[in-house]
């Protein structure tokens, strides 16, 4: 079976397009995690896959894939790479255009040549906050910190750290997604404030482990921040390790995301 595929990035986070308007190559959990391998595959961090919409109040629908083939419901620098797409093969020139969701929906527009994504409705802390103390692994010791939940239509928990650089990411967020605190795992994050309108980020992703980008992790960092007066409640640069975007929260509960999106390479694997 050929099937063609896009190879896209935003912030160094990394995808594949599979565009099945026309045709469902119906992939497996399997043939995901083989696609999504390194050295094997084609390698990526997500696997973004465009669809009809049932539902004629929305453009297209959006199904997110992580690397180990288990499908997600957010992904907000996919969600740019998906318009991306979307314009780059002319498949409408709507803005916004609308995509159906795995638990809701998007909305996508373009402007002064950044993407802007609304990520729809949060909700902070839905757990039992003094449950939510972690063991956070630094390089040269361990210390006890308590996360703040962010719900953004998937789960993330956020600690802020006076510097990412001496957390184990890996390590934290590994012990972390294993708790039973989080029956179906967690995207941890960890923030470092560097002033009232920028911080610095990196993310354990469930799925897909570290990754330099996530986009809903910078949506959920800001969150808290401003939850927490870190920051003031306006447009937020958001450092990662593969570059930087910018956050923005509505009075209404929404949170924008904003950066741009490209194309690495287009082909055709053959399963």
């Amino acid at each position: 079976m050929k099937i063609p595929f896009t190879k896209m990035q935003a912030i160094g986070n990394d995808f594949i397009i599979i565009n099945q308007i026309d045709q469902n190559y119906n992939l497996s959990q399997s043939q995901i995690t083989k696609l999504s391998n390194r050295h094997f595959g084609i390698g990526f961090d997500q696997l973004l896959i465009i669809e009809k919409s049932d539902d004629p109040t929305f453009d297209y629908r959006y199904r997110i894939f992580n690397a180990d083939g288990s499908e997600v419901e957010h992904c907000g620098n996919g969600a740019r790479c998906f318009y991306e797409y979307i314009q780059h093969h002319k498949l409408s020139s709507k803005n916004p255009i609308t995509a159906q969701t795995l638990n809701g929906s998007i909305s996508l527009t373009q402007d002064n040549g950044l993407i802007s994504v609304d990520m729809g409705k949060f909700s902070i802390g839905n757990k039992d906050e003094s449950s939510l103390f972690f063991e956070i692994y630094l390089n040269n010791d361990s210390e006890k910190m308590q996360g703040i939940c962010i719900d953004l239509g998937n789960p993330h928990i956020v600690f802020f750290v006076n510097s990412v650089r001496d957390v184990d990411a890996i390590r934290t967020g590994k012990s972390i997604q294993e708790s039973s605190i989080f029956p179906h795992s967690v995207n941890v994050g960890f923030c470092e404030i560097i002033n009232s309108n920028e911080i610095e980020l990196v993310v354990y992703e469930r799925g897909s482990g570290l990754t330099l980008g996530c986009g809903s992790g910078a949506c959920a960092a800001t969150i808290a921040a401003i939850h927490l007066k870190k920051v003031e409640n306006s447009l937020i640069k958001v450092n990662m390790p593969g570059g930087s975007i910018f956050t923005q929260s509505s009075d209404n509960n929404h949170v924008f995301l904003k950066g741009d999106a490209s194309i690495v390479f287009e082909g055709v694997i053959d399963l």
